[in-house]
């Protein structure tokens, strides 16, 4: 195609794809146009030349007059006679005019006209449930292309079944619905909402969310490995050698022994010996909002993590919760005895956290410094040997 004039003579294709990023690509502008508010018609000038325009470049003249000629849908196109000095009279195509939706996406093309098709027939099925849906799915206008028509189908049962605090006691999965999978629910709980807000004066959103509205409880989350440590332990947890509680279950739920030990990191917390009357929790990382549980407060409770500075922000994070935890093996002199096996952090913490008594402050003021020319030792680093005494130190020590 013939390169395009900047200053006049626009030609199809340039104002195709003008038109296609102002009215299709942008989604504001889309979504505007769906639901009437911007303004038709549309109107684009193709810029009538000058005659000295024309001398200066006839082919170009004579392929914008050409291809717009053979542009299919003349009725869209305004033509003007106009009287050159040396040209003589010529019939000048001047403005291209769009009236309505319909001739809009016919000029874009087929593929955008079927997408609209495959639009209207996702939307059908809700608006014929209530009217007041229509620009509700216009402004989630991306979800809605995602769906099928079943699956609106589906949505407007979906509406009719669910009502306020019907899930009370219950997990959204849990949902007592007829005909449709929970897992859809979950997957389209925006879009549900939005158009049970229009149901129900907002008041979706004047509960907080979704699952608020319908009295749902929380999924699970923030999960922990809990590991008994002994015979008797394990016997009271059903005899189960090891399981996971989320973080909600592990706060209200007290765990029989009297020993609680934290453990930053599953694969150490997995290799632990067996302590009498203690029972390990695992892997939790910085999740210790459970130590502020209440059965905690008759427990002793000890945490063991890396020592670097994340470690011992988390260290400091737990004494927040439980400020009668203890720490094992979080020390210069554990450092001392296994600085061949340091690395250095790829990115540490860099203020002195809060809660660290005096020896962990200093511990963390040595670990910057870069006295051991690393600063990061892993519970991983650490030989069985020394972590089996050094456990059992604690377990024997009730004063420690």
């Amino acid at each position: 195609m013939t390169q395009l004039n900047e200053n006049w003579g626009k030609l199809p294709d340039e104002v195709y794809s003008h038109i296609k990023k102002l009215e299709w690509d942008k989604q504001k502008n889309l979504k505007e146009r769906l639901m009437h508010k911007r303004k038709f018609p549309i109107e684009i000038s193709l810029g009538t030349p000058t005659g000295d325009q024309i001398l200066d470049n006839m082919m170009y003249f004579k392929n914008f007059i050409n291809q717009w000629k053979d542009f299919p849908q003349q009725h869209w196109i305004k033509w003007q006679d106009k009287k050159y000095n040396t040209l003589g009279l010529q019939r000048i195509p001047v403005t291209l005019i769009l009236n309505n939706l319909k001739e809009l996406f016919e000029f874009l093309g087929p593929d955008i006209e079927k997408k609209i098709e495959k639009l209207s027939k996702i939307i059908e099925p809700l608006t014929t449930y209530d009217q007041r849906f229509y620009p509700i799915l216009i402004q989630h206008l991306s979800i809605v292309e995602q769906l099928t028509p079943q699956e609106s189908i589906n949505i407007t049962s979906l509406l009719q079944q669910l009502t306020p605090s019907m899930g009370k006691g219950l997990y959204l999965r849990s949902l007592p619905l007829k005909g449709i999978d929970t897992k859809f629910l979950e997957n389209n709980k925006i879009l549900v909402s939005a158009l049970l807000d229009v149901l129900y004066n907002n008041a979706i959103a004047q509960a907080g969310n979704l699952l608020k509205w319908l009295g749902c409880l929380d999924n699970p989350k923030g999960w922990l490995i809990v590991k008994p440590l002994c015979k008797k332990t394990q016997e009271s947890l059903a005899g189960l050698p090891i399981l996971q509680m989320d973080q909600h279950t592990l706060t209200h739920y007290e765990l029989p022994a009297n020993n609680i030990l934290v453990v930053e990191n599953i694969q150490s917390g997995l290799s632990l010996p067996e302590l009498p009357d203690t029972i390990a929790v695992i892997g939790g990382g910085n999740n210790v909002n459970w130590l502020s549980a209440q059965w905690l407060k008759n427990k002793r409770v000890a945490y063991w993590g890396d020592i670097d500075s994340w470690g011992l922000k988390i260290l400091s994070l737990s004494k927040t919760f439980c400020p009668h935890i203890q720490t094992l093996m979080m020390d210069e002199e554990t450092l001392k005895l296994y600085k061949n096996n340091m690395v250095t952090e790829s990115e540490s913490y860099s203020d002195i956290p809060v809660n660290l008594d005096l020896s962990e402050k200093d511990l963390f003021i040595v670990l910057q410094s870069n006295k051991y020319n690393a600063n990061r030792l892993e519970q991983e680093k650490l030989p069985n040997d020394y972590i089996h005494k050094k456990l059992k130190e604690w377990k024997n020590n009730q004063n420690f």
